[in-house]
């Protein structure tokens, strides 16, 4: 069964973001490995929220590493380059301020962004 992982940026009043990754579909709960085919979706609390890959990006035909996207055009990309928990593909949250990426902040302890695959961080 083809997977289909969410990554949902929650971003608090004093700006810092959580992400929380959650399988919408697929066999294995939490996602451990994306493969060619599969869906990731991204969504936010706030809707001037965007991400970037850093280094890699799982789909670098629709989403290039350091090209922006907005969470809010709720686009739903098609897995090219498998990745899998051992490995994963680190993207930067964030929001334009005068045209400019500039990152959420985050909590003490949390990675500044999020990871794809996961972990899986419901109930955290």
């Amino acid at each position: 069964m083809p997977v289909h992982l969410n990554h949902h940026i929650l971003v608090d009043s004093a700006g810092n973001a959580t992400v929380i990754s959650q399988t919408i579909e697929g066999d294995e709960v939490p996602t451990k490995k994306l493969k060619r085919g599969d869906r990731v979706t991204f969504t936010s609390n706030r809707p001037d929220s965007e991400i970037r890959y850093k280094d890699k990006s799982p789909f670098p035909g629709q989403l290039a590493v350091g090209k922006r996207y907005k969470v809010s055009n709720r686009k739903s990309f098609q897995v090219e380059d498998p990745c899998d928990d051992s490995s994963p593909l680190v993207f930067e949250c964030g929001h334009a301020v005068d045209r400019a990426f500039v990152s959420w902040g985050a909590r003490r302890g949390r990675l500044k962004g999020g990871n794809t695959p996961g972990p899986d961080d419901i109930g955290n």
